[in-house]
């Protein structure tokens, strides 16, 4: 059994709202974040804006951005932020990252890229209270999922059962039994819900479908 996150990818306000006025059941969306700087797209992220629309779900961030802390800070003013997840390349002190953003009373995410290994962020683990598997390279919605990341999942699922595994990019109702059968808790979905001609009740199979695997 998996919760699915629908994820906002957008490039304007008015988009957003009309992703979260789709979903009106939904309790928790991923904000996928990126300025131009760890990925080439640049996406819609003004916190201020999406503050004053006094919406009651709660956010993730999902910062593909070389230096996330600033946005980290800039979202954290709304109490609906609840998570922020990090890349693992990034070229900081990454155990310090997930330090702050705890010290912040948010849940720290690490997010591993497809060719980063799990041997390269164990140490890590006791600092993240979620993983975030990319199913592919991040940057642009549709793309597919990689078969040999469930490698992935189930290396992270033995190493810690307990532990909060999401999964991003390429999931649909044809891959969301292999990643919850591998160990998937989150599943984070963006085109397989806002790309069907309804996406409430894609929302709602999806849902049906992650409790069922």
């Amino acid at each position: 059994m998996a919760q699915i996150i629908p994820a906002i990818l957008v490039d304007s306000l008015d988009a957003f709202q009309e992703r979260l006025a789709a979903l009106p059941g939904a309790k928790l969306f991923s904000i996928d974040i990126m300025n131009g700087t760890f990925v080439e797209p640049t996406t819609f992220a003004d916190a201020h804006a999406v503050a004053a629309q006094g919406t009651q779900a709660q956010f993730e961030l999902d910062l593909m951005v070389s230096d996330p802390l600033p946005i980290i800070e800039a979202w954290n003013v709304l109490p609906n932020t609840v998570r922020a997840i990090v890349q693992a390349e990034l070229d900081v002190d990454v155990r310090d990252l997930l330090r702050t953003i705890r010290g912040m009373n948010l849940e720290a995410g690490l997010a591993l890229l497809p060719s980063t290994r799990v041997s390269n962020i164990e140490h890590l683990l006791n600092e993240t209270d979620m993983i975030l598997v990319r199913g592919n390279d991040p940057g642009y919605s549709g793309r597919a999922y990689l078969p040999e990341m469930t490698d992935k999942i189930l290396e992270l699922r033995a190493f810690d059962p307990h532990l909060f595994i999401n999964v991003d990019i390429g999931v649909n109702e044809i891959t969301i039994p292999e990643l919850v059968s591998a160990g998937a808790t989150h599943l984070s979905v963006n085109s397989a819900i806002f790309s069907d001609p309804n996406p409430t009740e894609a929302f709602k199979r999806l849902q049906t479908l992650a409790k069922m695997s």
